[in-house]
């Protein structure tokens, strides 16, 4: 693939939902969304819900992990891509009732000099703005949670069978 592609190129194509994933509590194993360079190589959620989407976009199997703790008004959705075995992180749409409720950390470079794990950096942007998102409460439910990540990311639901 020598065409540059970053994540707008992903948002923006078309993908298609190879598995839709089961809401669940709890710890979340490393296989789901494998990060290198956390901890024990695993991302903890702590007290969360949690569920993983696994879609093709751009050549790229691609992984949206969508978290959220309804009790304490905060939720995430993480986009990353797989790269021979880890993820390569290149957005997360946050709400923190503490400080700019909605917004989004997006990594703007080509996703071949992007390395594995989260990193935060100049190379990633934080989206902020006024729009509608902005008028939204958290979601406090598993298919708002879903929906909300589906809607930011661009996933078209028909290709998922319909599972929520």
């Amino acid at each position: 693939m020598g065409a540059c592609v970053d994540v707008r190129k992903i948002l923006r194509s078309k993908k298609r939902i190879t598995k839709s994933g089961q809401w669940e509590s709890g710890t979340m194993p490393r296989t789901a969304f494998p990060l290198s360079k956390s901890g024990n190589k695993a991302y903890r959620l702590g007290n969360r819900r949690w569920r993983v989407v696994n879609f093709d976009a751009c050549e790229f199997n691609c992984r949206l992990l969508i978290n959220y703790n309804a009790q304490l008004s905060q939720y995430q959705a993480i986009l990353g891509v797989e790269a021979r075995g880890d993820m390569k992180v290149l957005a997360f749409l946050e709400f923190h009732p503490t400080h700019k409720p909605w917004h989004a950390h997006v990594c703007c470079d080509d996703i071949s000099s992007v390395s594995p794990g989260i990193k935060r950096g100049p190379w990633q942007k934080n989206m902020n703005g006024n729009g509608q998102r902005h008028k939204m409460g958290c979601p406090n439910t598993d298919l708002t949670a879903y929906n909300r990540a589906v809607s930011f990311f661009r996933l078209d639901l028909s290709d998922d069978g319909g599972l929520v």
